[in-house]
């Protein structure tokens, strides 16, 4: 897969031509200080990039907005073989944000952000907006074209109580739990759905790790120290990342 450093823009119109959203507009025009008729590089989220053209600058007091035209395929990205689901704890600060970017640059398929018994922070109004555009703007500088689903944030027990991904495999990390296994990478590599789950800042309660017993998740001990609930979450990601990365690469 050919991928090359360079600015893109992410698109959500249909057809062959239509406006950025304000936000790429100002970053086209004011920051990168393009120009009518120059070329830049779209993409859609849904597997496309496309060479682009600007076709026209509109600016009405403080609003700015560009019209913009495709004019060929640059690169299609298939769709993914496996769909990863990341269940990330709402946390303090911008940790939450973090996640999503770094899930996003990891290949993870969609967000779950949510809240537990000792979840600390309560979601915002705007959480799902804010996150989609860390996760556009993280997809314009990876090169990755596949836009991830963000949920909006859930109940972690009422959740699990419905049963939803009973057919996914489930890892859940838990300072308890077991290392990495053969047999664990091995169900990795034959399953097409895979659940992740850490926990919040102030870890599972009695009454969630029974649950995850009761729905059979796997346990998984990802390091022998006290991790942050940010460092636990991504550690997880990655190990995922690497055994699908490194098993297809071979």
């Amino acid at each position: 897969m050919n991928i090359q450093a360079g600015d893109r823009f992410y698109l959500d119109f249909e057809g062959q031509e239509g406006f950025l959203s304000e936000e790429e507009s100002h970053h086209l025009i004011n920051v990168l200080r393009k120009k009518i008729n120059e070329k830049i590089k779209l993409i859609n989220g849904k597997g496309f990039e496309y060479e682009g053209e600007i076709v026209k600058i509109i600016k009405k007091g403080k609003t700015l907005k560009v019209k913009v035209k495709i004019l060929q395929l640059l690169r299609t990205e298939p769709p993914p073989l496996k769909k990863i689901s990341a269940f990330i704890p709402l946390l303090k600060g911008n940790k939450t944000e973090l996640l999503i970017e770094k899930g996003t640059e990891l290949g993870i398929h969609r967000f779950f952000p949510f809240i537990s018994d000792f979840t600390i922070v309560k979601p915002s109004p705007k959480i799902v907006e804010k996150l989609k555009k860390k996760a556009i703007n993280v997809l314009k500088q990876s090169g990755r074209l596949y836009l991830p689903e963000i949920n909006i944030p859930i109940n972690l027990k009422n959740f699990l109580k419905k049963n939803i991904f009973s057919s996914s495999l489930r890892i859940v990390a838990l300072p308890e739990g077991p290392t990495f296994s053969q047999e664990l990478i091995e169900k990795i590599l034959v399953s097409e759905e895979i659940m992740l789950l850490s926990g919040p800042e102030g870890g599972f309660s009695k009454e969630e790790l029974n649950l995850l017993k009761e729905l059979n998740f796997i346990s998984l001990s990802i390091s022998p120290n006290i991790l942050k609930a940010e460092t636990a979450s991504l550690a997880l990601m990655s190990f995922l990342s690497i055994i699908l990365y490194n098993k297809i690469e071979t």
